[in-house]
């Protein structure tokens, strides 16, 4: 009788699920895994095992059977009673809850319920009504139970794992219905069981990401539960991937966000050295340099430990190599000066050997190529404001004077955006105090008539200030 239930619950499933607006139907064995592209990955071992079982074969023809058949017998209901949509979300809803039922009874086995999940991940794929029709009716939870109760078998964990991801992805209340069923516990012992398998350790550090950015409380619990272990082992683990490493990042930039015990067990956990590592290895790809210097600013702003473990590990040369390296790319600029301006803020001595690797030059030539990027402004005013003592008193005539032109040209073009007012107005008046000769008052007041009487008043006021 059982399976009996299940090779008739199962195809209407996916038959549904793949239905259109238009009433046609994409009929797919229950064996087809979706795309990458889809952020879903292809990963053939992982349903070898659902392959072989005769079982599975059995329900997969069945599949394929009682979608055409249901097919057809919705189709023909619609057209007799002039209308699509009010049938077919019936009929979903109904099968969503069989499936459930039918996960429920036979937790056991473990190639019902990779079938389930996967069924499942076909149906949320189609949107947010999807999702919420199959989280109101208990699918988080079945996932999380299919998890834990197949805690060995890689194809129940990436297809629940996937399904999950969907379900959470930008949904803060799907995320805390996760958390009150330990679907966070579950995904990490996942991803320590398969720490091997690339497409697991991508979900994981992504859902991982999406859970922490949710909210203060929700980064502390991913956090406590392993969540920065995990998520360095999966790096360590893939160096050579682009996507582990990227997601990686991701994760531990927003676990180290405005988080002293966070960036403490990064940092305790050689977490700098794996991000130097991945921008090293990663070199070509902006994404990457962007997201580790973002991991960077957040683990160095106002740590002077931190600020010198970086600068002993060559980061700076690192962020350096970045900015030269993607010279066009804005938000390489932005995110390597602010990730410069975090190593040596408010240290003196991170100060001195951030300037002799050229930071200076490197942030003045990223101003100067992004003059219409106000983040690239503000980023490199904060720099100009760090460095002004060794670039009035070290760097060259020349230096000083293109520095205090740039944070000007800055300000006028950009004079609405407080951000950046606020920045250069540091730089400006940093500038000034370390200069004894006065060229910064008169480098102003030669601007006047590009000004105007008032905002030269103002940017004087904030000299003198």
């Amino acid at each position: 009788r059982l399976y009996k239930l299940l090779y008739l619950v199962f195809p209407s499933i996916l038959t549904v699920a793949k239905m259109g607006a238009d009433g046609m139907f994409a009929v797919q064995s229950a064996e087809a895994f979706p795309p990458l592209s889809a952020s879903v990955p292809d990963e053939s071992e992982g349903c070898s095992r659902f392959k072989r079982h005769t079982t599975c074969r059995r329900t997969a023809v069945a599949c394929r059977r009682g979608a055409r058949t249901g097919g057809r017998q919705l189709q023909q209901q619609q057209r007799a009673h002039g209308s699509e949509r009010p049938e077919g979300e019936k009929a979903e809803k109904v099968s969503i809850e069989q499936g459930l039922k039918v996960m429920a009874v036979d937790m056991d086995l473990a190639t019902t319920q990779e079938s389930g999940c996967r069924a499942l991940l076909e149906i949320v794929q189609h949107g947010p009504a999807h999702q919420q029709e199959v989280v109101s009716m208990g699918g988080i939870d079945a996932l999380v139970k299919a998890m834990h109760a197949h805690p060995m078998q890689h194809g129940v964990q990436i297809a629940a794992a996937c399904a999950l991801e969907r379900l959470c992805s930008g949904n803060a209340d799907h995320v805390v219905k996760l958390l009150q069923v330990d679907g966070v516990a579950v995904l990490i012992k996942a991803m320590t069981a398969f720490v091997d398998r690339q497409s697991l350790q991508e979900v994981g550090c992504k859902m991982l990401r999406n859970i922490a950015a949710c909210s203060g409380d929700c980064q502390v619990k991913v956090a406590a539960l392993g969540g920065i272990q995990v998520t360095l082992r999966s790096m360590a683990a893939h160096p050579s991937s682009a996507a582990v490493q990227e997601l990686g990042c991701r994760a531990l930039r927003e676990m180290a966000a405005y988080s002293a015990s966070n960036q403490d067990d990064i940092v305790a956990c050689g977490g700098i050295q794996r991000v130097l590592r991945a921008m090293e290895v990663h070199c070509k790809l902006s994404s990457i340099q962007v997201l580790g210097c973002g991991v960077l600013r957040n683990l160095t702003a106002c740590n002077a430990d931190f600020q010198d473990t970086v600068v002993s590990r060559g980061g700076v040369q690192v962020v350096l190599d970045a900015m030269a390296n993607h010279a066009d790319s804005a938000d390489v600029q932005r995110a390597g000066c602010w990730a410069l301006f975090c190593t040596c803020v408010h240290n003196a001595e991170a100060q001195k050997i951030v300037e002799a690797h050229g930071a200076v030059k490197a942030t003045l030539e990223a101003m100067e190529q992004h003059r219409e990027e106000a983040r690239v402004q503000e980023a490199g005013c904060w720099v100009v404001k760090e460095l002004a003592k060794m670039i009035v008193t070290k760097q060259s005539r020349t230096t000083f004077v293109t520095s205090t032109q740039a944070v000007l040209k800055a300000m006028d073009k950009h004079s609405a955006i407080a951000a950046v007012q606020t920045a250069a107005g540091g730089a400006l008046r940093s500038l000034a105090s370390h200069d004894s000769s006065g060229w910064v008052q008169t480098a102003c007041l030669g601007r006047c008539g590009r000004f105007g009487r008032s905002t030269t008043k103002r940017i004087l006021s904030v000299i003198k200030e």
